[in-house]
């Protein structure tokens, strides 16, 4: 049995206690007193990314242990690879893929939870840097040619994101959820009702909060506005700063709490290493601040931005020292909210008795790295 001192993260608080771990699993948590003279590290559960196209200049449908392994060294232990939108066969086909080479992993690899497809079924006036000429209107059909066959595992999709206003969208959620594929909401311009309709239907989650959806008014609230206020929608919020500047994350945090928000990378290739150019999806890339753009060319005069270039932990990093999450808000929105997210805060996201020992544990002050263990077995820091 193995155990590991310092301040755990026990249900959004940092306590100090001793971690036991056993074949694997949390054995026990006790909380208590440490020794006065060692200056304790911090404890949290692996990080659990809903929202993320690659990281490490790996991507799923090219390298996914590749990138797996990547995301483990970088704190994140678990995580739904995210797909863009392409023809309905395709995108099947893409999937089928993906989920048969999660199989093949290696054992220092973070585990894949299931796909992200973000679309095809959204609006393409709020495509943002989707591909429009992929989305898709959303029918039956097109939605089987993704899945496959009803009696498979519906090639490992775990969360699609649609667009509720869409003709059809709301006979393609009401079949998403009876497959039991979880619906998150997101690159919509839905009225607030068009929104709680589909939550209602059984929509539980928002794609990343602001972005690529209509701001909240007083006379318009919503798709925003309608995750700002139901608790019955984990929302997604990237964490780079750039994607929501930290007022507006503000107002997340004091209308949600960080039990109501998923703190998501929506990480691009590009992501982990520092570069300031890169390729992904065929496209060029340049990273500024954390956040990954479209460069400026003949089709527009300024660059778009496409995504971020940091993992969760660097979110968590550059949200805490800029005062704009504690510590243990950071992490549980990392963590546990995801977890829940996903119905699986059975198996991970918390240190509790019986759980996957897949653990962080980081520098007390500078909140670096220190180690990262999966089911039990320490990997050592990211490179």
């Amino acid at each position: 049995m193995t155990e590991l001192r310092g301040l755990l993260l026990l249900a959004g608080e940092l306590v100090p206690g001793v971690l036991s771990l056993e074949a694997g699993r949390i054995k026990a948590v006790q909380p208590g007193a440490l020794d006065p003279d060692e200056e304790p590290c911090i404890i949290a559960p692996g990080l659990i990314d809903l929202h993320i196209h690659g990281f490490g200049l790996r991507e799923p449908l090219s390298d996914l242990a590749g990138m797996a392994q990547a995301l483990a060294r970088a704190g994140t232990t678990a995580f739904q690879p995210t797909l863009f939108p392409a023809a309905p066969s395709r995108l099947g086909e893409d999937c089928e893929a993906v989920w048969s080479a999660r199989g093949k992993l290696p054992g220092d690899a973070a585990d894949p939870v299931g796909l992200h497809l973000e679309g095809p079924f959204v609006n393409p006036d709020a495509a943002g840097a989707l591909p429009r000429g992929d989305l898709a209107l959303p029918s039956l059909r097109a939605l089987g040619e993704i899945l496959g066959s009803a009696t498979g595992d519906a090639r490992g999709v775990r969360t699609v994101t649609v667009a509720p206003e869409l003709a059809g969208a709301d006979l393609l959620i009401a079949e998403l959820v009876r497959l039991g594929v979880r619906v998150s909401l997101g690159h919509s311009r839905a009225l607030a009702i068009e929104a709680r309709a589909a939550t209602r239907a059984g929509a539980s989650g928002v794609t990343h909060l602001y972005n690529a959806m209509g701001g909240a008014t007083h006379r318009r609230a919503g798709l925003a506005g309608l995750a700002l206020t139901e608790d019955v929608l984990f929302a997604e919020i990237i964490g780079d700063l750039v994607h929501v500047e930290r007022e507006a994350f503000d107002l997340a945090l004091r209308a949600r709490g960080p039990e109501g928000l998923c703190l998501v990378s929506d990480a691009l290739a590009g992501a982990g290493t520092g570069c300031e150019r890169f390729e992904a999806c065929g496209r060029e890339h340049i990273i500024q601040d954390g956040a990954a753009y479209y460069p400026v060319g003949p089709e527009r005069a300024e660059p778009q931005l496409a995504g971020s270039a940091l993992a969760q932990l660097e979110m968590v990093q550059r949200l805490v020292a800029q005062g704009v999450l504690s510590l243990p808000e950071a992490l549980t929105m990392a963590s546990a909210t995801p977890a829940r997210a996903l119905g699986l805060e059975g198996e991970r996201g918390s240190l509790a008795a019986g759980l996957r020992a897949d653990l962080i544990v980081l520098e007390p002050e500078s909140l670096v790295l220190r180690e990262v263990w999966l089911a039990g077995k320490a990997l050592g820091t990211a490179s």
